[in-house]
């Protein structure tokens, strides 16, 4: 039995388009070809592990540049960006999501190396630049623990939490074009049924409506 070429091709319920999944295939592609390149550029020419190196002497030793660390949690984040973007592309390659639910997990994908650079200052550097970081010899320095678990903690991991949880949230819960269609007809379903009048109230305006005409006649 001959079948048309789209009746062969099984859509799924929340499967995006051809032309879509196209487009998306070729910039996955693109973004992880180009990554491999811009990750090497990072790690060969610019030398962005020297930044961490500094950062881990001067936690262990006390010899490095703490500060160092921001800078290369900020290129690090840009190393990484393009193959970062080329996994979340492929984890909604095949599916049609929504337009806002796609702006909303690109937006906190961009907000989380600012909400880490934003964790390392309040829980490392400045701690680490005021002589707050809860380690040493127990004797003189556990009173360092409040300062720290009661104030900085909060203002520095709470923000770096929200991010990373609400992109992953998001991640797992994507929001397809299909079901947000259905979510649209059934709200209108019900405002239509709401706004139609019951029995009993059509009842009564009909036999109010009679009494006005005997009263007329």
């Amino acid at each position: 039995m001959n079948q048309k070429p789209n009746d062969e091709f099984n859509y799924g319920q929340h499967d995006c388009s051809l032309e879509e999944l196209n487009s998306r295939n070729k910039q996955i592609i693109s973004w992880f070809c180009f990554g491999l390149g811009w990750l090497w550029l990072f790690l060969e020419v610019f030398d962005i592990l020297w930044f961490w190196e500094e950062f881990y002497l001067a936690l262990a030793v006390s010899s490095g540049g703490i500060w160092w660390s921001l800078l290369g949690s900020l290129l690090t984040g840009i190393a990484v960006g393009p193959l970062v973007f080329a996994a979340l592309l492929t984890s909604y390659r095949t599916k049609d999501v929504t337009q806002k639910w796609k702006e909303e997990i690109w937006g906190n994908l961009f907000s989380i190396n600012p909400s880490i650079i934003w964790a390392l200052l309040w829980l490392v550097c400045l701690p680490y630049t005021w002589a707050l970081l809860p380690w040493g010899e127990w004797g003189t320095n556990w009173w360092k623990i409040f300062p720290y678990a009661f104030g900085l903690i909060w203002i520095g991991f709470i923000p770096a939490l929200l991010t990373i949880g609400g992109f992953f949230s998001l991640l797992f819960n994507q929001r397809y074009v299909c079901d947000e269609q259905k979510d649209e007809s059934e709200t209108s379903k019900t405002e239509v049924i709401k706004s139609e009048p019951s029995e009993e109230e059509s009842t009564e305006i009909a036999s109010g409506n009679e009494s006005i005409w005997d009263t007329v006649t």
